[in-house]
């Protein structure tokens, strides 16, 4: 496990004062708040058969995610994640993008020769067992899925149709804490999620007293635990999928304590950096 390096760069530190000279207080409130994130402590772990993130990946999510509590309470959400990603990815030597057609294709970041679908799971019941993907795709069609074998049908057309707009999956997990934050990074293996839709029957598709909507349980070959469970959300169209944590292929860790409270908007403290010669 791995925590930001504390160092001491007289330079780069000179040159930040010289640049708040002619900062409104209210500027240099904002920057304040910042700089007092990026001394709260964040250590942090790259998986050891992470083929993506290493060490500038990992060290430059940590830095957004400093940057993200200097200024938000709340966990990081998908779009500044997107990104994040791309920046983490060019960190770690590759290039990269953000999608700049969505409407036509559904993957969030291209990059490493990879097209990335990006997710974000930060609900107040998040389960340490299950990877939730609350929105899997756009799904209309689903009023026409009525019965068993009009799901199977669609399941298998349809979405294996979707997953080939993209090449994998990464979800970004925050756990809230009294004492902090956890952020996990699980990658949903699309391999594993094709494979098994391709052997969906409609007899694995049903309702239950709790919910109005068609869903199917999917089980990997000599596994007693279920691997995912897919939903036909009818109340919303959308297609949500519940993913075994111990079926995902784990990436990355980082843990902060919990931000601090916004800097006080106080005339000496705030004007404190402008006026130092």
């Amino acid at each position: 496990m791995r925590s930001m390096p504390l160092e001491d760069h007289a330079a780069e530190r000179e040159a930040l004062l010289r640049d708040t000279f002619g900062m409104t207080r209210s500027q240099l409130k904002a920057v304040r708040s910042m700089v007092n994130a990026f001394k709260t402590p964040i250590t942090y772990t790259a998986a050891s058969d992470s083929d993506i993130v290493g060490e500038p990946f990992i060290e430059t999510m940590a830095n957004f995610l400093a940057v993200h509590h200097a200024l938000h309470e709340e966990p990081l959400n998908k779009k500044p994640f997107e990104y994040i990603y791309k920046q983490c990815l060019i960190a770690q030597g590759f290039e990269a993008n953000l999608n700049s057609t969505p409407g036509l294709h559904p993957y969030d970041v291209i990059g490493a020769g990879t097209r990335w679908s990006l997710k974000t799971e930060a609900a107040k019941g998040i389960s340490s067992n299950q990877v939730k993907i609350e929105k899997l795709m756009e799904a209309r069609w689903i009023r026409d899925c009525t019965t068993p074998e009009a799901c199977c049908d669609a399941l298998k057309l349809r979405l294996p149709r979707h997953l080939s707009g993209y090449d994998r999956i990464m979800v970004l997990r925050a756990f809230i804490g009294a004492d902090g934050l956890r952020y996990v990074l699980e990658e949903v293996p699309i391999k594993t999620l094709t494979a098994c839709i391709e052997l969906a029957t409609p007899e694995m598709f049903s309702k239950n007293k709790k919910s109005p909507s068609f869903g199917a349980d999917f089980y990997l070959p000599n596994h007693d635990a279920r691997a995912f469970r897919i939903l036909f959300d009818s109340s919303v169209e959308k297609v949500r999928l519940w993913y075994a944590r111990d079926f995902c292929i784990h990436h990355g860790t980082w843990a902060m304590s919990a931000p601090k409270s916004p800097v006080p908007d106080d005339h000496t403290n705030a004007s404190c950096v402008g006026s130092e010669s």
